[in-house]
């Protein structure tokens, strides 16, 4: 039942946070004692004044880790901290944690400096306790629960900026795009083609950081690779997107360059790879997205 917690034994302490509230569901991830960001990840939820934590498993499915009756967790009162960290530490910090029998989960902040919150996760199963130290994650791209959605090669996020690449054969993909921003249209992904019909390259960006006149700065490096590697086709920084946005950075918005394709006598059959470098400027972040299609 416990066993994800095993692997305690790598890691090490951090510091910092105050009550738990709203502010702390999320992602996290366990950092190692080296600094490296692991990929033990899980996601914090609050439903009314009760607390759940997900673990994110090897295939990308999430396992509940406190449902049962000897996995719920509970708030940790004054007697219960007392055992998570000694004392020493716990006079420098401020404190407040959920709990089960197996670990605990704790935003911690200096006293002298409250404002600067942190997490930790904190295993009970090893005497004396064991402190891992937690990152919260700041992935774009979350399912409807709001746990982080793992990237792939036509989907991905960095430091808060979204990308994602979309091969789709609607040709009636800009009437199914403009609806209300919050709204997420569902498209036809392209995978298999025929000479003569035409498919759309679809690219999405979200997040972007805005300057102080509320502007966003995107462009895009495109390629198009032949299925014997060769480029059928290469533009460096097409401008995706500068100005304003219409509505909230979080929402999913279509870059300017969509590159129609269509096979044609003599173009070689086989995987086509497209391939698209999605730059948020002010950030300074590139996001690398792939997608392919076969020609037959």
């Amino acid at each position: 039942m416990f066993r994800w917690l095993t692997l305690i034994a790598l890691f090490c302490i951090s510091a910092n946070t105050a009550a738990l509230d709203q502010s702390d569901v999320g992602n996290y991830a366990v950092v190692h004692r080296d600094g490296h960001v692991t990929e033990f990840n899980f996601f914090v939820s609050l439903s009314g004044e009760q607390w759940n934590i997900e673990q994110r498993q090897p295939d990308g499915t999430w396992t509940n880790v406190t449902c049962t009756e000897n996995c719920v967790l509970q708030k940790s009162n004054e007697q219960d901290i007392a055992r998570f960290l000694p004392q020493d530490t716990r006079e420098k910090i401020n404190l407040s944690c959920v709990h089960n029998t197996a670990f605990a989960f704790c935003s911690i902040s200096p006293r002298e400096a409250p404002e600067n919150k942190a997490h930790l996760l904190i295993a009970l199963v090893q005497s004396p306790p064991i402190p891992l130290k937690l990152k919260k994650l700041t992935a774009e791209w979350k399912d409807r629960q709001g746990r982080a959605v793992p990237n792939t090669d036509a989907q991905k996020s960095a430091n808060g900026f979204g990308g994602m690449l979309l091969i789709t054969s609607d040709a009636d993909w800009e009437k199914k795009w403009n609806t209300q921003p919050e709204n997420t249209p569902h498209f036809t992904q392209a995978k298999n083609i025929g000479m003569g019909k035409k498919i759309f390259a679809l690219t999405f960006f979200s997040n972007p950081l805005l300057n102080d006149k509320g502007e966003a700065d995107v462009t895009c490096d495109i390629e198009l690779f032949k299925p014997d590697g060769t480029t059928a086709m290469h533009q460096a920084d097409a401008p995706c997107f500068k100005g304003k946005l219409k509505s909230n950075p979080h929402y999913l918005y279509l870059s300017a360059p969509v590159v129609a394709f269509v096979g044609e006598t003599g173009d070689p059959l086989g995987e086509w790879r497209m391939s698209i470098a999605l730059k948020d400027n002010l950030r300074k972040v590139t996001v690398p997205l792939k997608a392919s299609f076969v020609l037959q």
